[in-house]
């Protein structure tokens, strides 16, 4: 999650660089305020479209780790380890990337031992239904004393690497798609830059007749855009135990 706000942070200052500069650019190449304004308008939405994939992204590799982590809490509880030990060690053991959830995990046990408040934590930082799920069988074997957690851990970590294993084929045969998509998309509207440096196509643009082309031509980009990204979207597991 801080990982996420970071990126917010950034798009903002990002959003107002690329508005500035798409318009600017666009102002001096083609002397037309329509064409800079529609150029300030496609600048504007690159920083949203580069946050969604970084926080994507983000949420794809925080999700890959689960295995390895779950490997990590079976070896613990298997050399006989208490849970808590076991999670405290995750901030040594664990992956680099967590570790510094586990390292904030280890504090609250130490302080206080509420172990309620750092399945919190972890659900908080991993943000995914996976999160939910381990939490929710470390939180039962806790409360009951299940000597069958190991195992129940081990079923669940082949579960996910199955499933990880299967979206990854799917996104990446979505992503031909998508990507082939966004290129046919984006292909007219490069062949306009490119036409608008004469001075002609920019005076045919500038009547009301190529205004209103233009007009239909940004909406009819904008909604096969937004559906492009409905059809390819992977359905997400829904947080049950958030």
């Amino acid at each position: 999650m801080k990982i996420q706000l970071r990126f917010l942070k950034e798009s903002r200052s990002q959003l107002l660089l690329f508005i500035f500069s798409g318009f600017t650019l666009a102002l001096i190449l083609f002397n037309s305020l329509l064409l800079a304004l529609l150029s300030a308008g496609a600048a504007g939405c690159l920083p949203h479209i580069i946050l969604k994939r970084k926080i994507e992204k983000q949420r794809i590799e925080l999700a890959a780790l689960w295995p390895e982590i779950i490997d990590h809490i079976i070896s613990g509880l298997r050399s006989g380890m208490s849970l808590a030990e076991t999670l405290t060690g995750l901030s040594l053991r664990g992956p680099m990337e967590t570790r510094e959830t586990f390292a904030e995990c280890e504090k609250v046990l130490r302080e206080s031992g509420d172990f309620a408040r750092v399945f919190l934590i972890i659900k908080g930082r991993f943000h995914d239904a996976l999160a939910d799920q381990v939490c929710e069988v470390l939180d039962y074997a806790r409360g009951t004393g299940s000597r069958d957690t190991a195992i129940t851990l081990r079923t669940l970590g082949d579960f996910i690497r199955s499933d990880i294993a299967v979206r990854g084929e799917i996104r990446a045969k979505h992503g031909w798609i998508k990507n082939s998509a966004l290129i046919a998309a984006a292909a007219p509207w490069i062949l306009l830059l490119i036409l608008s440096t004469q001075a002609n196509t920019v005076i045919a643009f500038s009547t009301p007749g190529g205004v209103s082309v233009l007009f239909a031509g940004v909406c009819m980009s904008v909604l096969a855009y937004i559906w492009m990204g409905r059809v390819g979207r992977l359905p997400m597991t829904p947080r049950i135990f958030q």
